[in-house]
């Protein structure tokens, strides 16, 4: 009896040691999260809505009052028409003007409708070393393409000439549609200087007392 529950236990004890523990599962590993990119916002359109003439050059600005751009008289004649085909529209085809043959160039004419950009070609000197390089002549009070122009004290065409004299202008010319009116200059200290002239921005009134044109750069004085 001995015997066989030792052989018993025996055999207990070796079909235990060959049984090995369970292996766990493996706990699944979870998936990245997948993120989402953030979406692009998307930028408010430039709404042009008021382009200012200078004695110095042209500045746009939007409809919220921001700057969207500009260009001075002497900088290229593509920078000049990429701002004011962002104004108007399509740049239109241009017409020559011709100089005098002596101190005035050539100028190729843009009419954008209401506003006239002239730009010098055939210059023996860079654009900066010149004159006029470039001028503008605005005939309309109404907007173009919803674009209005003014001046930097808020002149248009078609305000009084009780409008312009409110502006203190310090010189006045004879001009074939009436009398032009300079005002805005570029240096001040140069108006009188009968040895130099300024660039100044000319508002252009006929006999009836209606302001016709606006003109940028126009000299402070005859040089020829």
């Amino acid at each position: 009896m001995t015997i066989r529950l030792a052989a018993l236990a025996a055999f207990v004890i070796v079909g235990l040691a060959g049984c090995a523990p369970p292996t766990p599962l493996s706990t699944p590993t979870a998936a990245p999260p997948v993120i989402e990119p953030s979406p692009t916002a998307t930028p408010e359109p430039v709404v042009p809505a008021e382009l200012v003439v200078l004695s110095s050059g042209v500045e746009l600005y939007d409809s919220e009052g921001a700057m969207v751009g500009s260009f001075a008289w002497a900088d290229e004649t593509a920078t000049a028409l990429a701002l004011l085909e962002t104004a108007f529209g399509p740049v239109p085809v241009p017409s020559i003007r011709a100089g005098d043959g002596t101190h005035y160039p050539d100028f190729e004419a843009y009419d954008f409708a209401g506003i006239i950009y002239f730009s010098a070609i055939g210059l023996e000197k860079p654009r900066t070393e010149y004159f006029l390089p470039a001028t503008v002549q605005v005939n309309t009070g109404s907007p173009i393409n919803g674009v209005s122009v003014r001046t930097a004290a808020g002149l248009r065409v078609g305000a009084t000439l009780a409008d312009v004299l409110a502006l203190t202008p310090e010189l006045n010319y004879p001009h074939p549609l009436g009398t032009a009116y300079l005002i805005d200059p570029v240096d001040p200290a140069l108006v009188s200087d009968p040895m130099n002239y300024t660039d100044m921005v000319a508002a252009v009134v006929d006999a009836a007392g209606t302001l016709r044109q606006l003109v940028a750069p126009y000299q402070s004085r005859t040089l020829f």
